[in-house]
């Protein structure tokens, strides 16, 4: 055994190799017993010594993961999963973020994530945008810390500052409303006094959506993209009962503003996603809640 342990992988093959040479006059008149077996050089035993050597064992050499809690929590119609083992960040992984081609198309987070994500079966396009923005904040902190420096404007005087984050502090929202079984919300309408069923949207969709609003920006040369118009057609499910796609479209572009806001405001209550209002504090003490912005160096912070 001793012998046999200090042969290296090539001295393996080698004598596997002269056995197969001379096998062909040899008879397997016996099954294979504990007397008969093949020498430790058989066709299995290189297999394992390959499958040794290819198992990492030294932690340092390793790529660690840990699962993340989602914020839908079974919430999601088209993806009824709680959490994903998601896969820290490496030096590879900065390589396919500065890629230009990718940043010019703008499919590098979408790539990351595909990347990271380790649990089996889970497709980054049916995962809400609320979950999809939970797993890049746990990249964006266990690569780079929580600190994140932003601009923001002191209300008072219109004035920008800087200021550093904690991105540790921003927290799942409380969602207290829980759809129906068919993974629909209501809402009814203040000014036309209709009763609307919706249903949130997936991060592909919602992608989807913004490449339609843009493609038809530039095919009328409109000054403005309609993405907000036909993310409310694409969440509307029924109108007082009325499912039919065709009148949902044309009740939306005649809608009144006041009914608009309404629909915008409930979804926005009961999409499960971070909360994103942080409390600014101006240089004189001052303090106050905005919205928190993230840039292109969201990855790749200057300070």
């Amino acid at each position: 055994m001793e012998e046999t342990n200090k042969k290296s992988v090539n001295d393996i093959i080698n004598e596997y190799k002269k056995t197969v040479n001379q096998g062909n006059d040899v008879k397997k008149e016996k099954p294979q017993t504990e007397e008969t077996a093949p020498p430790k050089n058989s066709n299995q035993e290189i297999k394992d010594v390959y499958n040794s050597v290819g198992k990492e064992t030294d932690p340092d050499l390793m790529i660690s993961y840990e699962t993340i809690s989602l914020p839908s929590n079974d919430l999601n119609y088209y993806n009824t999963i709680k959490e994903v083992d998601v896969e820290y960040m490496t030096s590879k992984d900065e390589d396919l973020l500065t890629t230009p081609s990718l940043i010019e198309k703008g499919t590098a987070i979408n790539k990351l994530l595909k990347r990271k994500i380790k649990t089996p079966g889970v497709d980054l396009n049916n995962l809400l945008p609320g979950d999809k923005s939970a797993i890049i904040l746990f990249l964006r902190t266990s690569s780079y810390g929580p600190e994140y420096t932003v601009e923001v404007q002191d209300p008072r005087t219109g004035d920008y500052f800087k200021e550093k984050v904690d991105l540790f502090k921003l927290k799942p929202k409380e969602i207290i409303e829980q759809p129906d079984e068919n993974g629909l919300f209501n809402v009814e309408l203040p000014m036309r006094k209709k009763l609307v069923k919706f249903r949130l949207l997936t991060s592909g969709e919602e992608e989807q959506i913004r490449k339609n609003a843009e493609a038809m920006k530039e095919q009328y040369n409109e000054d403005y993209v309609q993405y907000s118009t036909l993310r409310l057609k694409a969440s509307i499910v029924s109108i007082d009962g009325n499912g039919d796609r065709n009148y949902i479209n044309k009740f939306v572009d005649a809608m009144p503003g006041w009914d608009s806001l309404t629909i915008k405001r409930k979804i926005n209550k009961v999409s499960p996603e971070y909360d994103m209002n942080y409390e600014f504090t101006a240089s004189d003490g001052y303090k106050f809640k905005a919205y928190l912005m993230v840039g292109s160096d969201f990855f790749f912070p200057n300070e």
